[in-house]
Formats: structure tokens, sequence, C-alpha cells
């Protein structure tokens, strides 16, 4: 499966564009400042029979962004890492 990291993943057009991708068939991989709401927002795609995970990271602090997508190549697409 092809994973897509969504950054800023979250309510309205954040979790539009997820599920239009979930759809397609890829693994999301949700990337937002909160873990809390991500996880949530994971679950719930999760739960509509999607592949979620979602991820931490201050997309203003470049190190933080880039060890978020390091995880989630390798929780999401191990055959990448």
């Amino acid at each position: 499966m092809t994973t897509i990291a969504l950054i800023g993943a979250g309510r309205g057009l954040g979790a539009a564009v997820a599920r239009r991708f979930g759809r397609e068939g890829f693994n999301l991989a949700l990337i937002s400042r909160s873990q809390e709401r991500v996880d949530a927002f994971a679950e719930e795609l999760n739960a509509e029979g999607f592949t979620a995970k979602g991820f931490q990271a201050n997309v203003r602090d470049t190190r933080s962004l880039t060890e978020a997508l390091d995880k989630a190549v390798q929780e999401l697409d191990p055959s990448r890492s």
C-alpha cells in the first residue's frame, strides 16, 4: 500500500482529503500538533475501514516534522524504511 502524509490533518477540509485518499487505497499518516486529537481522528478513520495513524509534529520545527514523517514511513510503509 502507498502511504500519504496529511500535514495539518483534522476536521473540515483535512478530514475530507483524508477520506478521499483513503477511498483511493492510501494508508493515511495524519500529522498534527495535538497527538490526542490526531489519534482520535485516526481511530475514527480506522473504524470507517481506512488504515490511518496519527503522528504529532510542529510543522514550524523541521526536526519535529522530519521525525514524525520517519515514524510514519516505519509504521505504515515499512518496505520504504
